[in-house]
């Protein structure tokens, strides 16, 4: 990964932790619902591993860990393909100019 993008990483990580605490942020009822429900189901599950086999257990724990950040990774792919969108169309609207540091940019975050 090269240094330039490191330090977008950084900070649209930064920018993703504190989404909860900034003046703007998005946070449909869908995906409050989905957290009350994966909550439940959280519960359920881990009292279902608790009676399995060690073995069988730390397979489908080994497995909801993969799966855990398998989704994370898209999480961060789809927030850094909304950022080149906006970047995208703030350009087409004449806001911010085409210039070769922008598309750069754009090239680098859309790696």
């Amino acid at each position: 990964m090269n240094e330039v993008f490191e330090t977008l990483s950084d900070v649209f990580e930064e920018l993703r932790s504190e989404s909860e605490d900034r003046e703007y942020s998005v946070q449909t009822e869908e995906a409050k619902a989905a957290s009350r429900e994966l909550k439940k189901k959280q519960k359920a599950f881990e009292a279902y591993l608790s009676k399995l086999p060690k073995e069988d257990r730390e397979f489908l724990e080994g497995y909801m860990d993969a799966v855990d950040h398998a989704h994370y990774k898209e999480e961060q792919r789809a927030y850094y393909q909304g950022i080149v969108d906006a970047i995208q169309i703030l350009e087409g609207l004449g806001i911010i100019p085409k210039t070769a540091k922008v598309r750069e940019l754009l090239r680098r975050i859309g790696r």
